[in-house]
């Protein structure tokens, strides 16, 4: 098994990008650190994770609240000696009943921009800083970011959430260089997680959308001794029978 005996800590664990990575991280061996709000996605993250022969626990984190990534981190200092690995997927680009896309800058609400800034870009900034110290030769922080192939218009807050989750990437690679600590990205575009099929259902189609395995499988081998030598990079995915 690639990450036999390696514990990873993923955010954004209960739908989607974030539920296919940890499930497929447990598969190769690693135990899972799983964070999101929803307690019963999670729960089915983790049943999940046990059919593949892994193991994992449950954390009920809101990463708007930098008091509860903080609480997150000192339970995890209490019961893990090191952290192998850190995948942050999270982020915000729709509510419950709707997509953040296609709205002027002026109509999003004070708390609709800084939410997404706060699970965007906070919440990795935050949980780095807190689980370097954990980490060894060899960890890995991996972000998910995003392809946008019309630009920032219609959905600027998440825009600019994963456009600085890159400049985070690239700075962390330098910074963690000398401790041969890698940092890479995953920009992917577009992704048929749960939530794309209900707000972009005309889009979500396999012949026209990754699959959250697609996101799950580099970031696996992103995650592996095989990538030791790549760090600081972007690396754009896309589904590949898309015609121009």
């Amino acid at each position: 098994m690639k990450l036999k005996n390696k514990t990873a800590v993923i955010t954004g664990a209960s739908t989607g990008i974030g539920r296919a990575i940890a499930v497929k991280l447990a598969s190769e061996g690693a135990k899972t650190m799983l964070l999101a709000r929803s307690k019963d996605g999670l729960e089915k993250t983790l049943e999940l994770v046990e059919q593949a022969g892994g193991e994992g626990k449950i954390f009920c984190v809101d990463l708007r609240s930098v008091d509860e990534i903080n609480k997150f981190a000192s339970s995890i200092k209490e019961s893990e000696s090191e952290i192998d690995i850190l995948v942050n997927v999270a982020g915000i680009w729709h509510s419950k009943d709707k997509a953040f896309s296609g709205i002027e800058f002026a109509d999003f609400s004070t708390d609709e921009i800084l939410d997404t800034y706060n699970v965007g870009l906070t919440a990795p900034t935050i949980l780095s800083h807190e689980l370097i110290p954990l980490m060894k030769q060899g960890s890995k922080i991996i972000n998910i970011s995003g392809t946008f192939e019309s630009g920032a218009k219609g959905w600027l807050p998440y825009f600019v959430s994963k456009k600085a989750i890159e400049d985070l990437t690239v700075g962390l690679s330098h910074e963690l260089r000398n401790q041969q600590i890698q940092v890479n990205c995953i920009s992917p575009s577009d992704v048929a997680t749960e939530a794309y099929k209900k707000f972009f259902p005309e889009d979500a189609s396999p012949d026209s959308a990754l699959q959250p395995e697609d996101v799950a499988s580099l970031t696996l081998f992103l995650a592996s001794k095989e990538a030791d030598h790549i760090t600081g990079q972007i690396i754009v995915i896309k589904q590949k029978n898309v015609k121009n």
